[in-house]
């Protein structure tokens, strides 16, 4: 089996993504809600799986421009570290979702697994926003402004 990079990651969880969405898509009340402070938002789960779908899309698509189109060489550890963040994140975000459903009883009073996925949803939407996408735009500058070393 050969050597799977980056962008083959993000491009697999987008395709995933975009089917998890299109299998809900029938589905009316197939709907997240999301509480911030006195504020309900309620998304659709194909609308947010269409965002996904394109952010993981372009994401994979800037690591594919910037290794293949652009020759550019990426610091693999930043890579690494930013294609942990995304993709862990999606597979917590979906344990957590399966944990819910398999444990969580509809008669247990003190059970609120609304609230475990909203809070989970919240840390992976930080750690996103503030560790991952700024190492992914580092990452992708320092690769384009990086000048080739020539020995000799």
């Amino acid at each position: 089996m050969r050597n799977l990079k980056s962008y083959h990651y993000f491009w697999i969880v987008s395709s995933i993504i975009l089917l998890i969405g299109l299998s809900n898509l029938k589905n009316e009340d197939s709907t997240i809600d999301v509480n911030i402070h006195d504020t309900y938002y309620v998304i659709e789960h194909f609308l947010l799986a269409e965002i996904l779908f394109f952010g993981y899309l372009f994401l994979g698509l800037g690591y594919w421009l910037v290794e293949k189109i652009l020759k550019k060489q990426l610091i693999s550890i930043l890579t690494r570290i930013h294609t942990s963040i995304l993709i862990g994140s999606f597979l917590v975000y979906w344990i957590v979702i399966l944990y819910t459903k398999i444990l969580s009883k509809e008669d247990d009073i003190f059970n609120n697994s609304y609230e475990k996925i909203n809070i989970t949803l919240m840390t992976m939407f930080l750690a996103i926003i503030f560790i991952a996408q700024p190492i992914y735009i580092t990452n992708i500058l320092i690769a384009l402004f990086r000048k080739k070393l020539t020995i000799g």
